[in-house]
């Protein structure tokens, strides 16, 4: 029963979190930064999970992030969840094949996935969307994948802290070697 509440706890936490980084993207950055682009915070939540997880409760973090991101942009549904699966199918692939465990890896995880984001964002608004996006944002773009990667050193730190604190540990396929 210990192990279950354990577990729970470990998920709440993370969706909760997901909440207050996408609230301090969609809102709080912009309040205190003003227009300067604000990294891809909730992006981290994914990234960690497609790391550090077995592959179903990384696809369950992947939907409850696109959820809460849903609910603080204007990006339909389909799309939010087509972006998202897409990002974490990218990571996922490459976890198994180049990413090792660690800082280092969740950083470069975590720059790639800020980099893809927008461009998975613009292919699938156009496959999805009656009205899709027409412009992209190339100066955003640039500048949010090393903020997104530079976010990513102290929330690792975090992250890790909360899977210690909920004994969560990472699967074994997760402990991946260098290639």
């Amino acid at each position: 029963m210990r192990e279950l509440g354990l577990l729970l706890s470990n998920y709440l936490i993370f969706t909760f979190l997901a909440i207050a980084l996408a609230a301090a993207q969609a809102s709080l950055w912009f309040h205190v930064f003003g227009t300067f682009s604000a990294p891809y915070l909730w992006l981290l939540i994914i990234c960690y999970w497609t790391l550090y997880r077995s592959l179903t409760e990384a696809v369950l973090m992947t939907y409850i992030v696109g959820f809460t991101m849903i609910t603080m942009s204007g990006v339909p549904l389909s799309t939010a969840f087509a972006v998202n699966l897409s990002v974490f199918g990218g990571l996922f692939l490459l976890r198994d094949r180049v990413l090792w465990s660690g800082i280092n890896s969740f950083i470069l995880a975590s720059g790639m996935a800020a980099a893809a984001l927008p461009v998975f964002t613009f292919i699938w608004s156009n496959i999805l969307e009656p009205r899709s996006i027409s412009d992209f944002h190339f100066f955003e773009w640039v500048l949010r994948a090393p903020l997104t990667a530079l976010f990513a050193f102290p929330f690792f730190y975090f992250f890790s802290w909360i899977d210690k604190v909920t004994h969560k540990e990472a699967p074994k396929d997760a402990e991946s070697g260098f290639i």
